[in-house]
């Protein structure tokens, strides 16, 4: 029997964060400790967030010529207007949506 493939949590405690990183749970620890990584304290356990986990690799890059780059809520906007469909592509899209339903019913 085939067994589906796990995608990674959003939201992990330091066990699973340990076990998403490949390190140590103390290492988890620790980084929360120092401040390398944003973990929200819920009652007597911590919560870390995928994309917090994600920034620490990011941090901690041995290509520091690299950086990831933050966009503004304005900037993703301008994004958004620029890919948004219209005209024929947008009816386009629609007419593949509605065809698509027929072949593949819910």
């Amino acid at each position: 029997m085939m067994t589906p493939i796990e995608r990674p949590r959003e939201i992990m405690t330091p066990d699973q964060a340990a076990e998403y990183l490949q390190v140590n749970t103390e290492t988890i620890y620790r980084y929360i400790r120092s401040g390398k990584l944003i973990a929200s304290k819920l009652g007597r356990g911590y919560r870390i967030t995928k994309p917090n986990l994600d920034a620490l690799l990011w941090s901690t890059s041995t290509r520091p010529d690299i950086k990831l780059r933050e966009f503004s809520d304005q900037e993703i906007a301008e994004f958004e207007d620029a890919d948004r469909l219209t005209g024929k592509a947008k009816a386009i899209a629609e007419g593949l949506d509605r065809l698509d339903e027929r072949i593949l019913p819910d």
